[in-house]
């Protein structure tokens, strides 16, 4: 019994030991099952927050690196006339795209841009038109703007579309994309005004003046800027320049889903491009026509004015450039042969050109000295043919001297003595000088926005320029519009306006509507000057008899049905002072003006000849004649031609650039054509 106890005791035992193995190996299989509960339980938890909780960030992240957003480019506004009619106008342009994705080669890169390149050879030879990118432009495109197609050729008309849409084997990866082009219903007419547009974008435009809002991609928590920007048309200059932020209005985005490779593979829209806003002119085209066509072959410009609104209503300048050269791409070597051009077409002469006055200024100085009691109404001056200034003589406009004249006949004939005399009384600083009054008439002040302010001296400006003092030689000069003195066309026509209002010098409008829809009316005067209307009369009587009295110095472009009141003039300029520029400004009606015109011509002959033809084929197209007029205007207008060929009368010379202590003068015949007989008296024209 005992044995058996103990062997029973025995295998007790030797069960419970066997039996610990097991109780561990649960144990650890418990703690590993709670690990992997617990490490379960955490991807769990992550995979919430994954795909419920974060699933905005994670998909933003995403789509940051597969989405790319395009600019769209907006339609540009029109540039209108005051009539509403088109001056510049929009309109699609379409070409030929390649769809890189569709393109694309196995292996290296350069399979692709072979593959590309060869796709280029045959859609040339498709549309007839040699190709015009190469390889390193294919190259160029793939590295920086892939997702975005590649055109291949610019502006496709009707025939090369037709052919295109009509080959036999469609060619895979090409398609039509549009551009904006700018168009020009009236071809080159107000091309100064209107200003030309070449390709950029909103980066390189003057205060990001065509930017558009950040947009926000599918699912973001925050908006993005632009990856690509297509070409856009900016102002370059002229009004398409000075209102480009409103003719652009706002571009809009397509977003471009792209794979890890680059190419495009889904494009969503984003934003609709909002189109710009029309601007329209004071500028009317039938005007401008006129005064464009009246300059013909001169270089120079004319402007006509709405005298009682200030409104411009022509802006002329030539010569002129095609504004259709700028679009849709401008050549560089058309660009260099505008630059080249020694007649300069690209300036804008009529708001920038500077040029000396001449004889143009003369009222100025007679109204001056009549409103400060430097000259009486009556008063008459001793004209002898010249005007003693230190060692030299000032020559007169008639070599034998008008002899005693008052401020009617020497407006009229443009006596230099007379009105030297009058400027060296008045003097040329001070709060009554002749700076002072050509400073209230606008003369060293910008008209507009974009224009020149032209150049009046003074003391200072001379010690600064020249290194010398102002003195009496100087004001000579200036008493007769020689000299330092320059003006432009547009400043030329403010005086004139401001002579035929009879001292008022309105604000000038060049823009009715800038975009906004509401048209601005209201007229603004800028100063008024302290003329007397006994020396406004006079003045104007004066300018008067130079278009009809039998001496005038305009009479030659006298209109029978029209009474027109004309200063004309003639600046020396060159070395020798032998070569001139011809001036004439006037207002029509005399009795009640509605225009004021001013016109220049480069090295012409006389203001009384070529300047004064110019206005008076603008009067006469602004007035035509009446029916018992019609007839003869009609001869007239036929006999011009003859008449252009005949020499040109010689007159003598008065107008001089004056050097310190010292007065030039030149020296030519006077001769009368029309009576054919001396003219002792006075002028046939002016200087």
């Amino acid at each position: 019994m005992r044995g058996k106890t103990g062997s029973a005791a025995r295998k007790g035992g030797s069960s419970a030991r066997a039996a610990d193995p097991t109780v561990g190996a649960r144990l650890r299989l418990g703690a590993l099952a709670l690990v992997e509960l617990a490490a379960l339980g955490f991807l769990a938890l992550r995979l919430h927050d994954v795909q419920v909780r974060d699933s905005e960030t994670y998909e933003s992240a995403q789509n940051r690196t597969s989405l790319r957003r395009v600019r769209l480019p907006a339609t540009r506004g029109r540039i209108l006339d005051r009539e509403g009619r088109v001056l510049a106008d929009s309109a699609p342009r379409y070409c030929a795209a390649l769809y890189l994705d569709e393109l694309r080669a196995p292996g290296r890169w350069s399979n692709t841009v072979a593959r590309i390149d060869k796709r280029i050879d045959d859609l040339a030879a498709v549309i007839g038109r040699p190709r015009e990118i190469g390889t390193d432009e294919i190259w160029t495109h793939l590295k920086r703007r892939r997702p975005i197609p590649l055109v291949a050729f610019r502006n496709l008309d009707d025939r090369e579309m037709a052919r295109l849409s009509e080959c036999p084997e469609p060619l895979a990866g090409v398609g039509i994309e549009a551009e904006q082009d700018r168009t020009y219903p009236f071809g080159d007419l107000a091309c100064h005004v209107i200003g030309y547009v070449g390709r950029g974008t909103p980066d390189d435009s003057e205060d990001a003046k065509t930017t558009s809002e950040p947009v926000r991609g599918p699912d973001e928590t925050g908006a993005r800027s632009f990856d690509f920007l297509l070409p856009d048309l900016v102002g370059r200059g002229g009004v398409e320049k000075r209102f480009d932020r409103v003719l652009s209005g706002r571009g809009g985005a397509r977003l471009l889903r792209i794979d890890a490779v680059g190419y495009a593979r889904e494009a969503i829209p984003a934003a609709r491009p909002v189109p710009g806003r029309d601007v329209v002119l004071t500028l009317d085209a039938s005007v401008q026509r006129l005064a464009e066509d009246a300059l013909g072959t001169n270089r120079g410009a004319a402007v006509v004015l709405d005298v009682r609104s200030g409104d411009i209503l022509a802006l002329a300048s030539a010569p002129r450039y095609d504004l259709r050269a700028f679009a849709p791409r401008l050549r560089p070597e058309t660009w260099k042969a505008l630059l080249a051009d020694r007649d300069r077409p690209l300036l804008h002469r009529a708001a920038s050109g500077l040029y000396p006055p001449g004889s143009i200024v003369k009222p100025a100085v007679a109204l001056a000295a009549l409103s400060s009691g430097a000259l009486y109404a009556g008063e008459s001056l001793v004209c002898d043919g010249a005007f003693s200034l230190g060692a030299r003589r000032i020559r007169c406009s008639s070599r034998w001297g008008h002899g005693a004249i008052g401020v009617v006949r020497a407006l009229a004939s443009s006596c230099n003595p007379f009105f030297i005399e009058t400027g060296l009384r008045l003097g040329w600083d001070g709060p009554r000088g002749l700076r002072s009054a050509y400073e209230a008439l606008g003369f060293g002040s910008a008209p507009m926005p974009d224009s020149s302010a032209g150049v009046l001296p003074d003391a200072e400006w001379k010690k600064r320029r020249i290194g010398d003092r102002w003195r009496d030689g100087d004001t000579a000069n200036a008493s007769i519009g020689q000299g330092f003195m320059l003006v432009t066309p547009l400043q030329a026509a403010r005086y004139a306006m401001a002579l035929a209002r009879g001292g008022e010098v309105p604000k000038l409008r060049l823009v009715r509507d800038p975009g906004s829809g509401l048209a601005e009316t209201n007229l603004v005067i800028e100063s008024r000057l302290p003329w007397h209307p006994l020396h406004v009369a006079l003045v104007r009587e004066g300018m008067l008899q130079a278009v009809e009295g039998a001496h005038g110095t305009a009479r030659r472009a006298r209109i029978p049905w029209l009474r027109w009141a004309a200063k004309t003039g003639t600046a020396e300029y060159g070395p020798r002072k032998e070569r001139n520029y011809a001036w004439i400004i006037a207002f029509a009606p005399v009795d009640d003006p509605r225009c004021a015109i001013a016109v220049v011509a480069e090295d012409s002959d006389h203001g009384g000849q070529t300047a004064a033809a110019v206005a008076r084929h603008i009067l006469v197209g602004l007035y035509p004649p009446p029916p018992e007029f019609a007839a003869e205007e009609a001869m007239r207008t036929a006999s011009e031609a003859h008449e252009s060929s005949e020499s040109a009368e010689a007159v003598e010379s008065g107008e001089l650039q004056v050097f310190p202590d010292s007065v030039e003068s030149s020296d030519s015949a006077d001769s009368d054509e029309s009576s054919g007989a001396a003219d002792l008296t006075g002028s046939p024209d002016e200087r």
